[in-house]
């Protein structure tokens, strides 16, 4: 698999499950939109998997998109005590679906795939994460998401 279908599965999968799973519509994020990494103040989120081929997903979503998913996912007001404090687990979850569909996706139905639990990520990997080269950038209801995947058998 090259990087480019990796990157275009992994887009398809995303958009489809963000709107699917909390009314998000999301675009690819030009290069020039992008944020500096130095000053991009962002949450992630990382999901490990093993199976056909072993790795890890990374999601860095712009600070404040966990509660207005949150919000949406539960049909909550974004500005609402719920939504601040199930913000995490909302990523968690849409990572976790990204994943298992992307997987799907990528590499059909028959084969099997054991996922990870989905952790939180320490803020100071997001400026690692934003210099790679295959990151897929998104932008999402006028936020910025931020996708890296690791592959170990190096075609990611």
């Amino acid at each position: 698999m090259t990087d480019n279908a990796i990157k275009e599965t992994l887009a398809k999968v995303a958009g489809r499950v963000l709107e699917d799973a909390a009314f998000i519509f999301t675009d690819n994020l030009d290069e020039s939109c992008r944020p500096a990494a130095d000053s991009w103040i962002a949450e992630g989120v990382s999901l490990d998997f093993s199976g056909q081929v072993t790795g890890e997903l990374h999601m860095w979503a712009a600070d404040g998109f966990a509660r207005y998913a949150a919000a949406n996912m539960l049909g909550i007001e974004e500005d609402s005590d719920g939504a601040r404090q199930k913000g995490m687990d909302a990523l968690k979850e849409i990572l976790n679906m990204i994943v298992g569909n992307f997987l799907t996706e990528q590499y059909g139905q028959k084969k099997i795939f054991n996922l990870g639990l989905p952790r939180q990520l320490p803020p100071d990997g997001c400026w690692q994460d934003c210099e790679r080269a295959h990151a897929l950038w998104l932008e999402a209801e006028g936020n910025v998401i931020m996708f890296v995947i690791a592959i170990k058998d190096g075609k990611a």
